[in-house]
């Protein structure tokens, strides 16, 4: 049967679930689970401080919206190939048939919403194209330093024929989540200073908004490969098509921030005139 008849084949939804008997060493759990949730932790007290002492109420408000984006985490899990050892600490919910442990809401905290404000910051002190795009290396790297010692050591593991794995860790994750964090920045970059008064709780959604977009511009070719019947060279070729993606959304969010304006949206709506 050729690719494309296999595309055009009606066959029955086959979700494969955690296997019982994974389970990951009781050190590692504990160790990882305090790697990927601790800074999430430590970053409440600080967001608070910054609101009750300095009025700034965008840390809080964005340490909110982590919270919630991480509801978005088994659905991911299901599309990216992703399984849990039933003996991490948690439950902290349930979702898609998927036990979420407890380390995974601090860890949208700090790696989804900390790392996009930290993004907002540059973008507000004024960024050039070329310290744009290191700003979104630098995101990247930081989830590839977060994941790859959960992977190495079996904490959690990605199954199936990803591509491009180093130590279990598909590098497709650092570009995809990069860009999620950049493009949670940009999001608040644009909104934040045309928010004002009760309007000031929309920054909570901001985070599950940018996140979500971001994926469904850049994650589409990668999940395609993972979930597709297809031959191996073409998981590569839409692994590298998610790439492309993210190059592209980076750049048009460089196109904006670039541009040094005090009024994001209008300039956003300037160079659309133009164009």
């Amino acid at each position: 049967m050729s690719f494309v008849e296999k595309m055009m084949t009606t066959v029955p939804g086959d979700v494969l679930p955690v296997p019982e008997t994974y389970m990951a060493n009781e050190t590692v759990a504990i160790l990882f689970t305090v790697w990927a949730g601790g800074f999430g932790l430590a970053v409440i007290p600080w967001a608070l401080y910054r609101w009750l002492k300095k009025q700034d109420d965008i840390p809080i408000l964005m340490v909110a919206g982590g919270l919630v984006c991480s509801l978005l985490e088994p659905m991911l899990d299901h599309l990216g190939h992703l399984w849990w050892p039933t003996n991490l600490p948690g439950p902290a919910f349930v979702g898609y048939d998927l036990n979420i442990p407890f380390l995974i809401p601090p860890c949208y905290v700090f790696f989804i919403a900390m790392t996009g404000y930290w993004a907002y910051l540059r973008m507000k002190d004024g960024l050039d194209l070329k310290g744009l795009f290191l700003v979104w290396l630098l995101i990247s790297f930081t989830d590839v330093i977060m994941e790859m010692p959960g992977t190495a050591t079996k904490a959690y593991i990605y199954y199936g024929d990803a591509s491009f794995k180093v130590f279990g860790f598909p590098l497709a994750w650092g570009w995809l989540n990069g860009t999620a964090m950049l493009t949670t920045g940009f999001l608040l970059w644009l909104l934040e200073p045309r928010l004002k008064g009760s309007n000031r709780l929309l920054i909570i959604p901001v985070v599950i908004v940018a996140m979500g977009a971001s994926y469904g511009m850049t994650a589409w070719p990668y999940f395609m490969s993972l979930n597709w019947d297809m031959p191996w060279i073409a998981t590569r070729l839409l692994t590298l098509l998610s790439l492309v993606m993210c190059l592209v959304t980076v750049r048009f969010i460089a196109e904006v921030v670039v541009s040094k304006s005090d009024d994001p949206v209008a300039t956003l709506r300037g160079n659309q005139a133009t164009a």
